[in-house]
């Protein structure tokens, strides 16, 4: 009996031998191979093509799991290229290796890829991350999604890949190319393991021997045949403040603009913390000493060595007719100023007006014009001289682009605030709702400061209602009185702080943010419901007939008094229909999301509305709880738009609105914008309108009027913010390290 086992142990491991020795040549659909190519990476590899999926599925995946002639021949004739493509020569039913079927998809391509849609790139494999449809192809120049098994491909191979719209669709081959993995952050290097950051996550590889002197910081890592063979350290450092950067250029405070490598790692070698890895974004605009690491001339990387301490907040101040740039800048301040160009520096006399284009004719830098005296103010002006804006404190900063040149005003940032609070509300508005809104400024701009959306003109917001209005106004004491009682006071939600929300005038409720059809409630928990009428009562106004019954009755509130409270117009979109198109094409190009194009059923999703026909009908489909439309419905004669988010639907209404009348018996006329989503469609012939409306903006965070009546009943501007806004709090910017090292002065 022994024996018999013996026998059948051995037979066993007999067979178990011949099976691994068969799979070194065998095939496996989750294992790369250069002998055969499986069908799915085929059927990926022709998605460029006129066919769909289902007819490769029907030419392929009957067939064996790999790629034969037999099924190559088929691929050929059902593209039409049988007779203009040869096969290699072997039976039908071998396996066409990786390189044979190579060359004939390199055929296929220059026959039907006009556009050049397929690619190929040789890139170097970092990782694969496991998704829903395969995995992710993490490489040194960028992500791509595959249809692949996590484990088809081998990290730190060089592998030529074939390219279509983002996606890998198919493996040319492995290179034997040097592929190099740009500006790395070398964290450490031990026992032979050199562990460092790159794109976001952090990699342990094995490093050759003559490697271990290899030290910490930024380097370039070049890998051949599977290992890291040259890693090339950058040593050169600068220093100084960021003031802007684009697609191109990078400018440094004293040195005016240089070149970068395109996306810049930015590490962040905080004292006592670890080394990560994080985004330009992190390194505060104007408000930041950072180093800079510099290779072939060009910008490769930013290290933060110590937090950011914020002083200015920079401002880029329209022209006219509300855009970026200007056809000339004409400059003088009304104390001496030096001028700084480049690395000239020249003093100018108060008064002295400066024509900042002659500063251009021979080259391009940055014009800077700053005051002698700290309470020393710049002004715009016209050619003759003659004022033509409020005094700016802070320095004013001057650039010249293809379009024109930009105007950035670097100031202190409480100093900002005094600018901006009364451009936002009147100064003859009581003493603690003028501090109200000076904690909602500074709330919001601080978010702003952080974000620098504006950062490739050199600023972090611009002095529009985009942002805040800023020194349409002069300051004035209360004003400022307002701003110093309630210095470096924001409100924070869940310990970050707000984006503080505000606008002119509510109809009797303030809303959420479900107005905006963010893609993420939770980022605005803060925004709320909440009545300013008395008696407060909580009405569900997401009923049509109920919506237009209250806004049709009179009511009394905080700011029941304003004229904006309530308002009518007459709408008629009668001829209408073409400025109705380009605004919903428009829209719709700018978020998609919230301008829907369907079909005539009104639920199967289309990309274009070319064939709508004539408009129908308007009217609401979804209302807010608080009463503001979240979904308009456009009906067409084959088709039909669905608007979402408060802009765009006051945008369209907006058109057929002569005019506004409000409810002290004034009017608007050649209206472009609702004041409100907060209306009611009542129509009385074709597509012609009555509207009730109420309130003035967004109608989220702090009515501005509300907030003025509140004061009036004696609250505190701490009660008015926890009136309008959410489980907030109320701290010090003090508290944050960035604000830690100021004069508290």
């Amino acid at each position: 009996m022994k024996r018999k086992i013996g026998l059948l142990v051995i037979l066993l491991l007999i067979l178990c031998g011949m099976l691994l020795a068969g799979t070194k040549k065998g095939y496996h659909k989750d294992v790369y191979s250069e002998h055969y190519v499986p069908v799915e990476e085929v059927q990926d590899e022709l998605s460029f093509s006129i066919y769909k999926e289902m007819d490769w599925e029907q030419i392929l995946l009957q067939k064996q799991e790999y790629l034969t002639k037999k099924a190559a021949s088929e691929i050929l004739e059902f593209l039409g290229l049988k007779d203009y493509i040869q096969l290699p020569e072997k039976s039908e039913n071998a396996a066409l290796d990786r390189g044979e079927w190579n060359a004939v998809y390199t055929e296929i391509l220059a026959y039907l890829d006009d556009e050049k849609t397929v690619t190929t790139q040789d890139l170097l494999l970092m990782d694969v991350i496991e998704s829903d449809s395969g995995c992710i192809l993490v490489t040194n120049e960028g992500d791509y999604p595959s249809k692949f098994g996590q484990h088809f491909l081998t990290a730190w191979d060089n592998y030529r890949l074939y390219l279509l719209d983002g996606k890998c669709v198919g493996i040319a081959g492995i290179s034997e190319e040097e592929a190099e993995v740009y500006n790395t952050y070398i964290k450490a290097v031990e026992d032979g393991t050199l562990t460092f950051l790159s794109g976001g996550a952090e990699y342990e590889i094995t490093m050759d021997a003559s490697e271990k002197d290899v030290t910490e910081g930024v380097a370039d890592l070049v890998f051949s045949n599977g290992k890291l063979q040259i890693v090339r350290k950058k040593e050169q450092e600068i220093g100084g403040k960021l003031l802007s950067y684009d697609e191109n250029t990078i400018e440094i405070e004293g040195y005016g603009r240089i070149s970068h490598t395109g996306k810049i790692p930015v590490y962040e070698l905080l004292e006592g913390e670890d080394v990560t890895e994080s985004s330009i974004s992190k390194v505060v605009l104007g408000n930041m000493e950072v180093s800079y690491v510099i290779g072939e001339e060009e910008v490769c990387a930013i290290l933060i060595r110590t937090p950011a301490v914020i002083e200015n907040i920079r401002v880029l101040l329209l022209a006219d007719d509300g855009g970026k740039f200007r056809s000339a800048v004409y400059l003088k301040a009304d104390v001496d100023a030096s001028i700084k160009f480049g690395e000239t520096v020249s003093d100018y006399a108060a008064g002295t007006l400066l024509d900042v284009s002659t500063w251009f004719t021979e080259r391009d830098d940055t014009f800077s014009i700053q005051p002698a005296t700290e309470n020393g103010k710049i002004f715009l002006c016209d050619e003759a001289g003659n004022t033509i804006s409020n005094g700016y404190s802070g320095s004013v900063e001057v650039r010249r682009y293809e379009e024109g040149y930009t105007v950035v005003n670097s100031v202190p940032f409480e100093t900002y605030l005094t600018a901006v609070v009364p451009s936002e509300m009147p100064s003859t508005y009581e003493k603690e709702a003028l501090k109200a809104q000076a904690v909602c400024a500074r709330s919001y701009a601080y978010i702003q400061l952080m974000r620098a959306d504006l950062a490739a003109f050199g600023a972090h917001i611009n002095d529009s209602t985009s942002y805040q209005v800023y020194n349409k106004v002069e300051a004035g004491e209360a004003s400022r009185q307002a701003v110093e009682e309630t210095k470096h006071e924001v409100m924070t939600y869940a310990d970050e702080v707000i984006e503080a929300y505000y606008f002119s005038t509510s109809m009797g409720y303030t809303d959420t943010a479900e107005v905006w059809n963010p893609e993420e409630m939770e980022n605005y928990g803060y925004l709320k419901k909440v009545c300013l009428n008395t008696p407060e009562t909580d009405i569900d106004l997401s009923d049509e007939k109920t919506f237009l019954d209250y806004i049709r009755k009179p009511q009394t509130g905080f700011d029941s008094e304003i004229k904006y409270y309530r308002w009518s117009a007459q709408a008629d979109f009668n001829g209408k229909e073409a400025e109705i198109r380009q605004i919903l094409e428009n829209r719709h190009s700018i978020s998609p999301r919230n301008m829907i194009y369907y079909e005539s059923n009104g639920k199967n999703e289309t990309d274009s509305m070319a064939d709508f026909g004539k408009l129908k009908g308007i009217e609401v489909e979804k209302r807010s709880a608080s009463g503001s439309i979240l979904t308009l419905r456009l009906s067409y004669e084959h088709g039909m738009v669905k608007v979402f988010s408060e802009y765009n639907i006051r945008k369209v209404l907006g058109l057929g609105a002569a005019n506004i009348a409000y409810q002290d018996g004034s009017e608007s006329a050649e209206v472009t914008i609702l004041p409100s989503a907060f209306v009611s469609l009542v129509k009385e012939a074709d597509e012609t309108y009555t509207l009730y409306g109420g309130g003035y903006g967004h109608g989220l965070g702090m009515s501005q009027n509300g907030a003025n009546g509140l004061a009036k009943t004696g609250m505190s501007y701490q009660d008015i913010l926890h009136f309008f806004y959410k489980d907030v709090s109320i701290t010090s910017l003090t508290e944050k390290s960035e604000f830690a090292n100021q004069d508290d002065e």
